[in-house]
């Protein structure tokens, strides 16, 4: 007796991706990948946050130019709502 079996190059691949996914998923259902992740996020946090407050410090045209359009919409809307009420 012969037996052929043929397995593609993708049916491989996909079966190597499961096995990756479980893995992965085993390792991130450990008590110690949750502690790490909050120990690493918390690690980080002040950098990031002082990163994007000197970010948006840096870029302080943009910053007035959105506070600006900001106030003209809300004047606007002022406007509107008083030519309404007088007319």
């Amino acid at each position: 007796m012969k037996l052929e079996i043929e397995i593609t190059e993708d049916e491989i691949r996909s079966a190597v991706e499961r096995k990756i996914r479980v893995a992965v998923a085993d390792q991130s259902n450990q008590f110690g990948a949750d502690e790490y992740i909050k120990k690493q996020v918390k690690a980080q946090w002040q950098t990031a946050v002082d990163a994007m407050i000197m970010e948006a410090l840096n870029n302080s045209q943009a910053l007035r130019d959105k506070i600006a359009a900001e106030l003209e919409r809300k004047i606007r809307a002022q406007m509107a709502a008083a030519m309404k009420a007088v007319g």
